[in-house]
């Protein structure tokens, strides 16, 4: 059984007019029509539609941090953690056009602080899932990870744009 069409509404109005002769000094303004044409009545015709699809891509980032009185000792234990996170992502199928790496490492105060962050978009959200509890099950508190941002590929909005 073929799934219901969406409604789609039109709305149109019949407007009165004269059923006068249109003279050539009129035609500025009013487009389209040919000198000596009889003016009659006008359709204005407007609709409006309204498409919902369900997003097909979701971004996450996961941040790790530590701070150390050395700067290779912070770098070394976020490092542990980033290899750890691409790991797991890579061995559950993600490529690198879809994991973005950024890294930092400033002096704040008598201490090294050194920042990371993995950005991953998905089209599994199942997946998605999965490994955002693996990772909050391995790394603890550890790892911070950001709420799914559910968005749709200009692929898919081109798709949508022809139903």
């Amino acid at each position: 059984m073929a799934a219901p069409l969406p409604v789609s509404r039109l709305f149109a109005s019949l407007q009165p007019g004269d059923m006068t002769t249109v003279a050539a000094d009129e035609l500025e303004n009013k487009p389209g029509i040919v000198v000596g044409q009889k003016a009659g009545r006008e359709v204005q015709v407007t609709g409006t539609a309204e498409l919902s699809a369900a997003p097909d891509r979701a971004r996450v980032c996961i941040r790790v941090s530590s701070s150390k009185g050395a700067a290779a000792e912070a770098r070394s234990s976020v490092l542990r953690r980033l290899e750890y996170i691409e790991q797991t992502l890579r061995q559950r199928g993600l490529t690198d056009e879809n994991i973005t790496v950024s890294k930092e490492i400033e002096r704040k105060a008598n201490a090294y602080q050194m920042d990371a962050e993995v950005c991953v978009v998905f089209e599994d959200f199942e997946k998605l899932q999965n490994i955002c509890n693996i990772l909050v099950e391995k790394l603890d508190s550890s790892v911070w990870i950001s709420s799914p941002h559910f968005y749709h590929s200009p692929e898919n909005m081109e798709q949508l744009r022809y139903l």
